[in-house]
């Protein structure tokens, strides 16, 4: 079976990222939340930066 996840980068307004991959843009959403609760962010503060098949971020 091919893999078929894509990294998803997500941004606030400070600067903060997370970049993490997800089959679906629905999954990334919810991982979004899990990770800005985890956090003690919003996650309405987090707004999607990009969508690639490839890693961005230096972490």
């Amino acid at each position: 079976m091919s893999n078929k996840k894509n990294y998803y980068s997500f941004e606030d307004p400070s600067g903060t990222a997370i970049e993490y991959r997800a089959t679906s843009i629905q999954q990334a959403m919810v991982i979004k939340k899990k990770l800005a609760l985890d956090m003690g962010i919003s996650k309405e503060a987090f707004e999607l930066k990009s969508i690639s098949k490839n890693r961005s971020l230096d972490i």
